[in-house]
């Protein structure tokens, strides 16, 4: 990774989320114990192929034309690389390594990463963070690994838009800092981030504000809408669009949508059908993960799931994964009126607020 810098002004850096299908920018201004939301653009990707697998995208990167610099206060940018960019591993350090020189500490970090990775090569970048400390036995560090061709590109392309990178990110750590300011989480609690994206579904869950655990869940909104226009015969710009606004039927008792309970659609029961075996198992893979944390930290409790990401405005979607998992889940906007809330949206759209979390926890670091 590229070390972050901070600015030290009542303005952050802007926060730079490149996602597969589009590319958002935020940047918020500091207050005593709170952001704002001051800029948030979003920009269309060029050239998406949604048909071309991730194994054969190349690792060039663009950023789109209308991203231009003079809508924002300076130049200084932070982004982020996320799965399958980017690979996470829990490690178990020896405590005299911990606790030793920081050039023995990377070494071995390095060695580690190396032999977990996926196609591990000699450009390979890797970092790392502790994790809090636990009575239980298992990992005490999350380690990090990237090309370093990737995160050359991810760097060339801002240059080339006239931005200068200064930090590249872990997605997962960027969203950890975005929930955090949403809510002040107790000492006991394990919370967690479920990023619905346009490739994969992600999930972060954290003790402490600290990312303890990140993988992927199941399959992005793409493969959802594509599953819908399918099985409606319908174009998937029609599919996206009912998928959004139409959503999940609810069913159980005591099971009310957000703003009042309207009995379930024809339209909606038939998209809950078609999604049933995707929805079904991304809760079994929260509900492991969750499990997993909780064993990892005795004498927690699972706590608030937060949705973000484009594919939280589903209607419907938070009701039915807490009926699945039992636990509480809301979008992140849903936050937004609560005093503890320490990051603001003015004036836009709650959907906006949730789509923009991994821009705005690029821009608060620091």
């Amino acid at each position: 990774m590229i070390s972050t810098l901070s600015l030290q002004s009542k303005t952050t850096l802007i926060g730079l989320d490149l996602g597969t299908r589009a590319t958002r920018a935020a940047q918020a201004t500091r207050s005593p114990g709170r952001y704002t939301v001051a800029r948030a653009v979003r920009c269309e990707q060029p050239d998406l192929d949604p048909g071309v697998p991730d194994e054969s995208r190349s690792t060039a990167v663009t950023l789109p034309g209308s991203l231009r610099p003079a809508e924002f206060h300076g130049k200084r940018v932070r982004t982020a690389l996320n799965s399958p960019d980017l690979e996470l591993h829990a490690l178990e350090l020896p405590a005299a390594v911990s606790t030793g020189s920081s050039a023995e500490l990377a070494r071995v970090v390095r060695w580690e990463v190396e032999r977990l990775t996926t196609d591990a090569g000699e450009d390979l970048e890797t970092r790392h963070w502790p994790l809090p400390a636990t009575t239980a036995s298992g990992p005490n560090a999350i380690g990090v690994a990237a090309s370093r061709e990737k995160i050359v590109a991810v760097v060339a392309a801002c240059r080339q838009a006239g931005l200068v990178c200064t930090g590249v990110d872990a997605a997962a750590a960027a969203l950890c800092r975005f929930g955090g300011l949403l809510q002040a989480w107790d000492s006991e609690a394990v919370w967690g981030i479920l990023d619905l994206g346009y490739r994969l579904t992600r999930l972060v869950l954290c003790v402490d504000d600290v990312p303890v655990l990140a993988r992927n869940v199941g399959g992005g909104g793409a493969a959802w809408t594509q599953r819908i226009a399918e099985s409606l015969q319908i174009s998937p710009k029609t599919a996206e669009v009912q998928k959004r606004d139409a959503g999940l039927a609810l069913r159980g008792r005591g099971i009310r949508a957000e703003g009042g309970a309207a009995p379930p659609t024809e339209l909606a029961s038939i998209i809950t059908g078609v999604l049933r075996t995707d929805l079904r198992d991304i809760a079994l893979e929260i509900k492991r993960s969750y499990e997993y944390v909780l064993g990892c930290y005795p004498g927690r409790r699972a706590a608030d799931l937060v949705l973000v990401g484009a594919g939280a405005a589903m209607k419907n979607l938070p009701e039915y994964l807490n009926n699945a998992l039992g636990i509480t889940v809301r979008r992140a906007s849903a936050y937004s009126d609560s005093d503890s809330c320490r990051v603001e949206y003015p004036g836009g759209r709650p959907s906006r607020f949730d789509e923009f979390a991994l821009a705005i926890g690029l821009a608060v670091n620091g």
